[in-house]
């Protein structure tokens, strides 16, 4: 593959000066060692020259100057029409923002796989035009790297739930919480140990600290004035050092089945209008934004969970199922398979349906999200956006453990195309992929729903007429057979 970098990637990688080293050297070493190791080629855009002309001091930028020599550069890059002024802006030639523009233009033209950047503009812009799944901090290039070339980052932890006076309040995860809610941070904090507030948390066996944690509250209201069993997230927060591990999602996994359980009307957190990463992580998860800001000046982003009939007539099932799931999905207007896994992969995919081995031990990213992929090679052209899958674990299992619902579909026998599909959604190595596409390769993105507390064992389906037989690739359901699943669990 081909991976764009951008200047705030080669300045880590070529200091200049032994006073330039900063906290991200190490990290972009590791991803440069990473790259070389896997074969994968780093490359710049000419007009990263721009960037590298502002140093003022100037042995530094000339000894860059060479530097940057040893990676291969872009030498008809896409022009910059191929993007929307109106998403982007039209700047200056040679200033920052046309120097984001042109990195931009390269993966929008598919002249590189990825972009990698600390830019946090530029990840803004990538949203807004569409391709901020191909572009990546430095930690998330990382974690892609280790998970698609047959080596993992360590071994996420398990969420945990505790109380809240079991924690650390110097732990460095609350440094910028502190800082956001100064100076009633530490007060709450202690309120919220003295009264047995609880958390789901992750720790950090390496350093001790959290890598992620979130306060939940239970609330009678909504602060937009809905009635209803609320769930508040007090604190919603991922460390800035876990790019890339998806514990964000892993987080939101505990919450929903915690919301799930106890029958919440509502879930909502509080943000400033600057956590607009927050903001687009949630809302692709069917949060909203409610138009007042509260005295803090902070927006209330809430997400419903209750939902009328209209709601199902009105709503497509992938956007019912954003809207009101994940543990929601409909029978309605959509079509359901069975899609068969093997349990070396089910247990990567799935690694809380594990019934002895413990929860996210030696997992990868796919196995920590929400948002998942599968690869096989069926011929099946009917699948669409907001189908129901049933996922069948073949051999020791023989039964449904789990329900999805499709995103989208891309058949493929180019694997760079299919790796930049499925990102780190997947099982696979980069390596497994290519294999794969020695003919046409079908990748399923699909959303997560729920694993079953029992699975439909084989036996049942076939006294059922589901089906007739252990499926062996990608089953469609005829209509009766989906009524009674439908029937079984209770959706």
């Amino acid at each position: 593959m081909k991976l764009l970098i951008d200047t705030n990637i080669i300045v880590p990688l070529e200091p200049g000066l032994t006073t330039d080293f900063e906290i991200n050297t190490d990290h972009a070493l590791e991803f440069h060692r990473l790259a070389q190791k896997s074969g994968n080629t780093l490359h710049i855009h000419p007009a990263i020259e721009h960037d590298l002309l502002r140093d003022k001091i100037t042995e530094r930028a000339n000894l860059r100057q060479k530097l940057i020599n040893r990676y291969d550069k872009i030498l008809y890059p896409p022009s910059l029409s191929l993007l929307e002024k109106t998403q982007v802006g039209d700047p200056k030639k040679g200033s920052n923002d046309y120097v984001d523009n042109c990195l931009l233009a390269a993966v929008k033209g598919d002249a590189v796989d990825f972009l990698i950047t600390e830019d946090k503009g530029i990840h803004r812009k990538a949203r807004r035009i569409d391709l901020d799944s191909r572009v990546f901090f430095l930690q998330e290039a990382i974690a892609l790297l280790l998970d698609f070339f047959d080596k993992s980052p360590p071994p996420p932890p398990s969420v945990k739930k505790v109380y809240v006076y079991e924690l650390n309040e110097r732990d460095t995860i609350f440094n910028s919480l502190r800082s956001d809610y100064h100076p009633g941070f530490d007060e709450w904090l202690r309120y919220c140990k003295r009264t047995h507030r609880e958390a789901y948390v992750i720790p950090n066996e390496e350093t001790t600290c959290l890598s992620g944690i979130c306060i939940i509250k239970s609330e009678e209201i909504l602060p937009t004035g809905d009635s209803g069993r609320t769930l508040k997230l007090c604190t919603f927060k991922v460390s800035d050092f876990e790019h890339g591990k998806r514990f964000g999602e892993l987080l939101l996994k505990a919450v929903f089945d915690y919301a799930d359980e106890n029958n919440y009307d509502f879930i909502y957190f509080t943000a400033f209008p600057k956590q607009d990463e927050l903001i687009a992580f949630s809302e692709s998860f069917g949060f909203h934004v409610y138009e007042e800001q509260n005295d803090r000046g902070e927006y209330i982003v809430y997400k419903k969970l209750v939902y009328q009939m209209e709601d199902i007539e009105n709503l497509s099932p992938l956007e019912f199922h954003i809207n009101y799931g994940p543990r929601r999905v409909i029978f309605n207007n959509n079509t359901t398979f069975i899609v068969p896994i093997k349990p070396i992969y089910h247990k990567v995919l799935f690694p809380e349906l594990e019934p002895q081995i413990p929860i996210f031990h030696e997992s990868r990213p796919c196995g920590n999200s929400i948002k998942k992929a599968y690869l096989c090679h069926s011929a099946i052209a009917q699948i669409k956006p907001g189908d129901n899958i049933l996922i069948y674990r073949s051999k020791d299992t023989s039964g449904i453990t789990a329900i999805g619902a499709v995103e989208d579909t891309l058949r493929s026998s180019n694997p760079d195309e299919i790796a930049r599909h499925v990102g780190s959604r997947t099982v696979y190595s980069f390596d497994n992929i290519v294999d794969f596409c020695h003919k046409p390769t079908l990748a399923i993105r699909f959303r997560y729903v729920k694993g079953l507390s029992l699975p439909i064992r084989l036996n049942e389906l076939k006294r059922k007429g589901v089906i007739r037989g252990a499926p062996q690739s990608i089953t469609r359901l005829r209509p009766e057979g989906v009524e009674w699943i439908r029937t079984k669990l209770s959706m």
